[in-house]
């Protein structure tokens, strides 16, 4: 059964709004009577019915809802990476696997400093469908790291880095059954500073493994290992 998103789902009568009329009624075919899904990304579906297929503004019956508890927050900061698409990739994988807030973070050696809050906020949408989650994504607006670092953040909080001081295995630290957080610089690493600076605020530098990650890696593989933990 076909999902879509609402921001809003009124009791009884819903609308898609013309994107999403178009695509059911020219590209999917539906027909009155066909039943789709429909989520608001605050943890409800909708079971729902077509009442009037027009290609405009499609009108359905909400037949059933289904509410669902939210997650245990599981959030990413990270600078983003020179190549946009895999800024994308990020948020995209990132949501699939259960991230539930995403911050990016502009720090000294970002060489990226635009940030298309809308076009994420696309991808996070179309990502939440396609894995099956009920609960939409937040992509926060970019922030400098020491505005970042200032926010009152879950306790289990660490920062991955690639310099060479002390850090903890993130398989000995992680806990999927509380909020965690996880830091990631940009392609040319956080600079001792704000490594210090990140400490200070009770950060814990942690390590991936063994080999070197590029930026998106790092995102990705963090985000995995915190949730299967």
């Amino acid at each position: 059964m076909t999902t879509f998103y609402i921001n809003q789902v009124p009791k009884d009568i819903v609308f898609l709004n013309e994107i999403n009329s178009r695509h059911a009624i020219k590209s999917l075919r539906l027909k009155k009577g066909d039943h789709i899904k429909v989520v608001n990304g605050k943890g409800d579906l909708f079971y729902s019915k077509i009442l009037d297929p027009h290609p405009k503004k499609t009108e359905l019956s909400i037949l059933k809802k289904e509410s669902y508890k939210k997650e245990i927050p599981l959030i990413l900061a990270f600078s983003p990476t020179k190549n946009n698409d895999r800024n994308e990739w990020v948020i995209e994988k990132g949501v699939e696997i259960g991230m539930t807030e995403c911050y990016p973070i502009f720090s000294q050696n970002s060489e990226r400093r635009k940030w298309n809050k809308e076009r994420m906020d696309k991808i996070a949408i179309s990502a939440m469908k396609q894995s099956g989650r009920f609960w939409l994504t937040k992509i926060h607006e970019p922030m400098n790291i020491e505005s970042f670092l200032t926010i009152n953040h879950p306790h289990n909080k660490f920062i991955a880095h690639c310099k060479s001081s002390k850090k903890e295995s993130i398989h000995k630290l992680s806990n999927a059954y509380e909020p965690q957080l996880i830091l990631i610089g940009p392609e040319g690493d956080f600079t001792e500073k704000e490594i210090k600076m990140a400490e200070k605020n009770k950060f814990t530098p942690v390590n991936l493994g063994n080999n070197r990650l590029r930026t998106e890696t790092a995102c990705i593989t963090s985000i995995a290992l915190l949730k299967l933990s």
